[in-house]
């Protein structure tokens, strides 16, 4: 095979890029997908953890659970990056498409499902509290999303902690799901 032959094949993605490209968006560097599967898994890792260790938990509350931590804290950092901000807001972008990607965190209703202790109210005002709170965010005027994010966040996380009572174990849930889908997710302030 000659050198010319080698240089015009196509260069094959690697398993993780093809895994990553429709979270992280096709232009993910090394260092986002190093610190997006960083976090997911030690994520994961670390609610495995206290599940085995700590839990009183069924294997499928504690397979959820893992499963959550690693959606949630992976898309904590990876809702945070350039490459990111550029795919899921990139110009075309509805309304619909971005609570498409919203409404199917539904992660407090799973919780409320699982775990019996967990009300379907509380659920119910967590989630549409992500929802009216992102929203807002990408109503807002591009240069105002992101410290309008952080302030409904910050609200968010503040009542979330002082007045919704999470499972054991699940404590982070509420702060980490402001985090992801307000602050870094509808947070765009359009620097991508």
């Amino acid at each position: 095979m000659s050198s010319s032959d080698h240089v015009s094949r196509p260069v094959q993605d690697s398993l993780l890029r093809r895994i990553s490209r429709p979270l992280f968006g096709p232009e993910a560097t090394n260092g986002e997908l190093a610190l997006g599967w960083g976090a997911a898994l030690i994520g994961a890792a670390l609610q495995l953890i206290w599940a085995l260790t700590r839990g009183d938990w069924t294997w499928w509350q504690t397979l959820i659970a893992a499963l959550f931590a690693l959606d949630i804290c992976g898309g904590v950092v990876v809702n945070a990056t350039r490459s990111a901000a550029r795919y899921w807001h990139r110009p075309g972008r509805t309304w619909a498409d971005h609570n498409r990607f919203l409404v199917v965190h539904v992660y407090p209703f799973i919780v409320a499902w699982l775990w019996p202790d967990y009300a379907w109210s509380q659920a119910l005002a967590l989630y549409l509290s992500m929802l009216i709170m992102a929203n807002t965010v990408l109503a807002a005027p591009v240069h105002l999303r992101r410290p309008l994010a952080f302030g409904l966040a910050a609200l968010g996380i503040t009542a979330s902690m002082s007045l919704l009572r999470m499972p054991a174990g699940l404590v982070w849930l509420p702060p980490l799901y402001y985090i992801k889908l307000v602050m870094a997710y509808a947070g765009d302030d359009g620097a991508a």
